[in-house]
């Protein structure tokens, strides 16, 4: 009777446990993340996006049912994605999930939303088919929407979602202006830097004669000036700092031109201008061995294209502890020129991004030679600064910042059949930049959530001699000690079996 009664005393304390975590577990969210780059973990930039939101937000997703296991686990997560928006926004967020394969209705509503099916291979009883399925969202706020077409399998919600949820609830974008009229990029060439930063800021073409009042932009971008800019243009560059003015200049300091095969430098006045404020920008083309690659057409029997590595476009993967580049990983630079300060410690001097171990400079004017043998003494010049940021005092009463990249088309796209698709760090660093000038951290650290690059660490010539022999060579070291050993032991065992009196 006893024991019977320990029992359903125990029972009756585990189920009172039970239900107090439950009740617990209602009020206080919590969840445990051991992932690397923390995805499952909302950000902080989307916390405060998410505590800032006053409007209710209708989130609809409009997902088949049976869908294979992987692109069924992107939908958990995305689920689960919601359940968290829902809690931090304090319940400003509701969303629904609908089939719109169930019935006729139901497809219309979704295609009328903007979400189209789209065919999707699946395996089913060793035969592969094609069905239809609906795998995209919709987000209202008040009369405004936003739309995600297609939620593809094993990309990052969160920053998607976020972006959408400031672009509908922003009401007052700050104005960001674009230098021009100096050979600078027109806006169309830049497609996917003024995608990104439109989510958070009206850009807006300016010139520096004509424009009126500077102070209404938060910050201004000088972007790859061909020109000569005249001391007027400057003058009000000045004025704009010391009233507390930010400017981010990407400078085209040297300009590489391969169809005529050789290499200059610029000259536009911006590189003595940057002098007077402490920063030094030498007319001179980095080389890195690690380095993107050109095609090139191979002559022989046939033609065939071959992709060669040309030094002159050096990948930096060494950056400094800033929030301009925090979570950034490769940023390809083409044709960049070294920069140094010389200002003294009334400015604050932040050095951004470095190029390798194995890099070098060669002064302008060149000539190119794609089929140049490099050796180990073009590489003079370790960790050449390629990326700064300063702030301070510039002329005035109020802090300044300027942040300078020293290449000019870092994030071009161009147009047309000369169009091309730029690294994505390259404008995560463009748009953190303008984030930090700005004041506005945004959605800076959700730009770069997730692990997008692991690149290999580079050697050195001699240690990949010194792996190669040791691969090959120790496995025939350590077949040949066993084979002595095993020897040694058999001749051992000989030995002593043939003393007198040995019994076994």
């Amino acid at each position: 009777m006893t024991k019977r009664r320990n029992i359903i005393y125990r029972s009756l304390v585990v189920a009172g446990i039970l239900i107090i975590l439950n009740v617990i577990s209602s009020v206080f969210f919590f969840r445990a993340d051991f992932t690397e780059d923390k995805r499952y973990t909302l950000d902080r930039s989307t916390k405060r996006i998410l505590r800032e939101v006053e409007t209710p937000i209708i989130m609809t997703l409009y997902v088949s049912d049976d869908l294979p296991p992987d692109v069924n686990r992107t939908v958990q997560d995305l689920k689960n994605l919601l359940i968290e928006y829902n809690h931090y926004s304090k319940k400003n967020i509701d969303f629904e999930f609908i089939n719109p394969n169930a019935n006729e209705e139901l497809e219309q509503e979704a295609i009328a939303a903007g979400i189209n099916p789209v065919p999707l291979e699946v395996r089913e009883k060793d035969q592969i088919k094609v069905q239809r399925v609906f795998l995209g969202m919709s987000i209202q706020v008040g009369d405004k929407s936003e739309i995600i077409p297609l939620i593809k399998p094993g990309i990052v919600m969160e920053y998607t979602l976020s972006t959408l949820i400031k672009r509908l609830t922003i009401t007052d974008k700050p104005k960001i202006g674009y230098i021009t009229g100096h050979g600078e990029p027109t806006l169309d060439k830049l497609d996917q830097a003024m995608a990104e930063l439109s989510v958070l800021y009206d850009i807006t073409p300016i010139h520096l004669l004509s424009e009126p009042n500077l102070s209404d932009y938060k910050s201004l971008l000088l972007i790859g000036p061909m020109a000569t800019i005249s001391t007027t243009q400057f003058g009000r560059l000045d004025k704009y700092l010391a009233d507390g003015g930010n400017l981010f200049i990407a400078i085209e300091r040297v300009n590489g031109m391969l169809n005529d095969g050789i290499g200059i430098s610029v000259n536009t006045g911006l590189e003595t201008w940057l002098q007077t404020k402490g920063l030094y920008v030498d007319d001179s083309f980095i080389v890195d061995k690690k380095c993107g690659t050109v095609t090139v057409q191979q002559q022989g029997y046939f033609s065939y294209p071959q992709q060669i590595n040309f030094p002159f476009l050096p990948v930096v993967s060494k950056f400094a502890n800033h929030t301009i580049t925090d979570g950034i990983e490769t940023v390809i630079l083409q044709f960049a020129s070294p920069m140094s300060f010389m200002g003294d410690s009334t400015i604050n001097y932040q050095p951004l991004a470095y190029t390798s171990d194995i890099s070098g400079k060669l002064k302008a004017p060149i000539s190119f030679n794609i089929g140049r043998v490099w050796r180990a003494q073009d590489f003079l010049y370790p960790n050449l600064t390629v990326a700064v940021a300063m702030n301070g005092k510039m002329g005035g009463e109020k802090e300044a910042r300027i942040c300078v990249v020293g290449d000019g088309s870092f994030i071009v796209n161009g147009r047309g059949a000369n169009k091309i698709t730029i690294q994505k760090d390259n404008i995560n660093f463009l748009a953190n930049a303008v984030d930090w000038l700005s004041d506005d951290t945004g959605l800076m650290s959700l730009r770069t959530k997730g692990i997008s690059s692991r690149p290999l660490r580079e050697i050195t010539d001699g240690r990949v001699f010194f792996l190669k022999y040791l691969n090959f060579l120790l496995p025939l070291v350590l077949l040949i000690c066993y084979g002595l050993f095993r020897f040694e032991r058999i001749r051992s065992k000989r030995t002593k079996r043939m003393k007198p009196g040995f019994i076994k």
